[in-house]
């Protein structure tokens, strides 16, 4: 399968190796893992997996997985897993509202009513989120809500502790993959819930960006310099001091032409740019 793969030229394999906590009939073995990898780069092809465990995490870095995706979530991780991880240069992607997504718009956040997000959603998801019904459903089911923001609360713990340590931090959110993920507010959703785990917010922007682009080993984006592709995002306020200012679009720019003009309501202050 990854030979006839190879054919089509992928940048990236993924792998799905995670039960779900218990949920899927099988997972994934270790000896077909580590096949896949070596297969994968003896075709010239870089692995990415999709882990929540860290027993898992540990074997797929020792086995040379170059992507960890969407955050060990079971425990804390341990120096052993920190040395080797940065030791192997692997990049990490917590994607932390992967969980938060779940059940945080049940919660009926302050925020669900902010026009930036308001103008994200489709009619039928709007209806969904204000559902009564649905909003129950959700919170009733009290096992798997503490579950989940167990895992999200590791997953802060964990990211926060790997980039303080130096390992490679990517940026992802998952978004599209359920309608709860939604494309464009989640990666906003997610550059604050980066600084919520203890990144500044320059941090978490140069994991969007500069990290982002380097994950990808793309060397003409990602960062605001000459020669780079001007893609930037043009926001009222200083998002370097609070990261709630990328939601005040003032435009948008693809390549150096103007795109897209404001895209929620803003105030009236110095514009900063960002790449994006």
């Amino acid at each position: 399968m990854v030979r006839e793969t190879a054919q089509r030229h992928p940048d990236l394999l993924k792998l799905w190796v995670d039960d779900m906590r218990g949920t899927f009939a099988v997972k994934m073995n270790p000896e077909m893992y580590k096949t896949i990898i070596d297969e994968g780069h003896a075709n010239g092809i870089r692995v990415a997996a999709h882990v929540y465990y860290l027993d898992d995490a540990k074997q797929l870095v020792g086995n040379g997985v170059d992507i960890l995706a969407h955050g060990v979530r079971d425990q804390a991780v341990d120096s052993d897993f920190i040395n080797s991880i940065k030791a192997r240069g692997t990049w990490y992607v917590p994607t932390l509202g992967l969980d938060e997504s779940t059940y945080i718009y049940a919660e009926h956040p302050e925020w669900l009513e902010e026009p930036f997000l308001k103008r994200a959603l489709r009619p039928a998801l709007t209806a969904q989120l204000h559902d009564a019904t649905w909003r129950t459903k959700v919170l009733s089911d009290t096992k798997t809500l503490s579950a989940t923001k167990q895992a999200l609360a590791t997953n802060m713990k964990n990211v926060k502790a790997l980039f303080d340590a130096g390992v490679n931090i990517g940026f992802g959110t998952d978004s599209g993959a359920t309608p709860l993920r939604i494309p464009g507010f989640a990666e906003h959703r997610e550059l604050k819930l980066l600084t919520d785990a203890g990144l500044t917010p320059l941090q978490a922007i140069q994991t969007a960006t500069k990290n982002a682009a380097a994950l990808l080993h793309l060397q003409d984006r990602g960062v605001i310099a000459p020669g780079k592709l001007a893609d930037l995002l043009v926001v009222d306020g200083d998002p370097s001091k609070d990261i709630s200012a990328v939601d005040n679009i003032v435009s948008v720019w693809r390549r150096g032409r103007k795109v897209a003009g404001v895209l929620a309501q803003t105030r009236t202050r110095s514009a900063v740019a960002m790449t994006r």
